[in-house]
């Protein structure tokens, strides 16, 4: 246990943020120093036992934020100092608002006295920047506190917002004086109060919703990462099995529905699985679950989504119920846990012909033996990428979480790697589409559950986004193992270039390091893997040994995602086609 400060100190701002930090349970922190954030940082070290997680950039410590958050459920704090900490902070923040990730962002800030303010000059104080206009757009709120007796209302408000409804990141801006001010220590320690709010249930709306799956014979589930972040997995899978109701996911929604039950059509959109697609643009019923019916789930042509059936959808967010892309024919407005319990009781009490859907549940097993999700064909002793992937899901039994970058590694994840939240979660930037999202990610996981296994699997390209966070796992010996896809390209915009434009300008034949030479240096095991040959077991054998271990592996460089839904393009009417033809 950390030894406390005996000696009797004055009460300071910096005290009054701190309490707050023991109301809400905090345990870590995520933060990279800086002098505005001092005063924070010395009462966190010498008056608490909440530990300090320091890893090698803001980006970093973000990202690990993140994931941290998005593993308990419970809001991170992520702190940063003034100017660039808060410009360098602005990725992370701008990823946890667009995949809903509760975050409580406190950034350091100039004195009150050199504060900008609406004085017409670029800046007074050093290091000073507009944080609250800059991060305003990517935030559900961002306070500026200029008075030290705000602080205990504006830190409760801004755990509770954080949590509320759909989650998101809430900043706190801090000049160094008002942290550093002198107030009362009742002021420090009385926490305002505040009720939480609850959503009221539609019933009628709910009522409709059981009609229609009663009399459905091709519905269909698409469910979303609400689901996951309700923690409503066994009340979705209830639904599903009760009334055999395939179900498709998002990406941030993957492993709500287990990945390898009959039920499972996986992801879908852009680049799911052809049976997917079909399945949501022949059903006659989509019940959409905690999801925002993003593009890349249902293609360009939203409208022409389901073309033939109902669109139901629950949502948190009535905004996104009444600005949906894709036209709603039931909009239900609800925490979807509640309303998925609320469901299934309306059902329990009613009657549904057996064997409604057995005619479309034998289509779409027909779809997944046509349309299977396979590799290109075999070019020499070139490594398939989702031979790895499976290779790495089957070794890695049990519970484990993966954290990907972003690119075509991240796609071949989901279709290739087995899912079932809570057990086995992906982590990845889903709104956002953040490259080096995946090691400081993974290191905020093995954070949150320090038992679970932890594999990152990252391309070259993503991967040297944030390459100085091995150093952080190297310190604290984490048992991380990192798995690199590398095919000396920034193939996911290489293909997209390919497929449009015939050519791909700066993405291609890149000359990187030996990463498990990289690996070794920073103090990590590492094993290559340059071919086919012998690969399936230095994988496995490598995935089992204890602590973090990188695994770098030689892909196929003309490795597609295929197949893959094009702009303009209907989900029946996926392209299967190389773009090295």
């Amino acid at each position: 246990m950390k030894k406390k400060h005996t000696q009797k100190r004055d009460q300071f701002g910096a005290h009054a943020i701190v309490e707050a930090f023991k109301r809400n349970g905090v345990e870590k922190v995520f933060i990279y120093p800086g002098g505005t954030i001092g005063p924070i940082l010395d009462v966190v070290e010498k008056e608490t036992d909440i530990e300090i997680i320091c890893p090698k950039n803001e980006q970093g410590a973000g990202f690990a934020a993140l994931a941290y958050a998005k593993v308990t459920g419970k809001p991170a704090v992520y702190m940063v100092t003034s100017g660039p900490g808060v410009t360098n902070a602005v990725t992370p923040i701008a990823d946890a608002y667009f995949d809903n990730v509760p975050m409580v962002v406190l950034t350091g800030q100039v004195g009150t006295s050199d504060l900008r303010g609406k004085i017409p000059v670029k800046q007074r104080g050093f290091q000073e920047v507009d944080t609250v206009d800059v991060l305003t757009p990517i935030t559900k709120a961002a306070w500026l506190v200029t008075e030290p007796t705000e602080l205990p209302s504006v830190m409760e408000q801004a755990f509770a917002l954080a949590r509320e409804g759909r989650g998101g990141p809430v900043v706190v801006d801090l000049p160094m004086n008002v942290q550093r001010a002198v107030i009362s220590p009742r002021i420090v320690r009385a926490p305002a109060k505040k009720k939480s709010k609850s959503l009221p249930l539609p019933k009628k709306q709910l009522a409709t919703l059981a009609d229609w799956i009663v009399k459905a014979e091709r519905p269909v589930i698409l469910a979303g990462g609400g689901v996951i972040a309700a923690r409503a997995e066994r009340q979705l899978r209830s639904l599903a099995d009760r009334f055999s109701i395939p179900v498709t996911m998002s990406l941030p929604g993957m492993g709500a529905y287990p990945s390898d039950k009959p039920l499972s059509l996986g992801l879908c959109g852009y680049v799911g699985s052809r049976y997917a697609n079909l399945a949501l643009y022949n059903a006659d019923l989509v019940i959409a679950l905690g999801t925002t019916l993003h593009v890349r789930q249902t293609g360009s042509v939203p409208a022409r989504m389901t073309p033939q059936g109902k669109v139901a959808r629950i949502d948190v967010d009535e905004k996104e119920l009444d600005h949906s892309r894709v036209p709603l024919d039931l909009k239900i407005h609800a925490d979807v846990g509640e309303a998925l319990t609320a469901l299934n009781a309306l059902l329990s009490k009613k009657a549904r012909t057996k064997g409604k859907t057995t005619a479309w549940l034998t289509s779409i097993e027909e779809w997944k033996k046509t349309h299977a999700l396979v590799p290109e064909q075999q070019r020499g002793a070139y490594l398939k990428p989702q031979h790895v992937i499976e290779w790495a899901s089957d070794a890695l039994a049990g519970d484990v979480i993966v954290a990907t970058g972003v690119g075509q590694h991240q796609m071949w994840v989901p279709r290739h790697f087995s899912f079932s939240h809570p057990e086995r979660q992906l982590l990845t930037s889903s709104g956002h589409g953040t490259m080096g999202f995946d090691l400081p990610a993974a290191i905020g996981a093995k954070m949150a559950a320090p038992r679970t296994k932890v594999l990152c699997v990252v391309g070259d390209g993503s991967f040297q986004m944030n390459i100085q966070e091995l150093a952080f796992i190297a310190e604290r010996n984490l048992d991380i193992k990192i798995l690199v896809l590398d095919n000396h390209a920034l193939n996911i915009v290489a293909q997209f270039q390919r497929q449009n434009w015939k050519s791909h300008p700066a993405t291609g034949g890149k000359r990187n390091p030996n990463f498990a030479d990289i690996a070794r240096a920073y103090g990590i095991d590492a094993v290559s893997v340059p071919s086919v040959r012998g690969a399936k077991e230095k994988i496995t054998k490598a995935l089992k040994r204890k602590g973090p271990v990188l695994i770098h592996c030689e892909i196929d460089p003309q490795e597609d995602i295929l197949p893959m839904l094009m702009g303009g393009k209907e989900l029946n009417d996926m392209n299967s086609e190389s773009s090295f033809d």
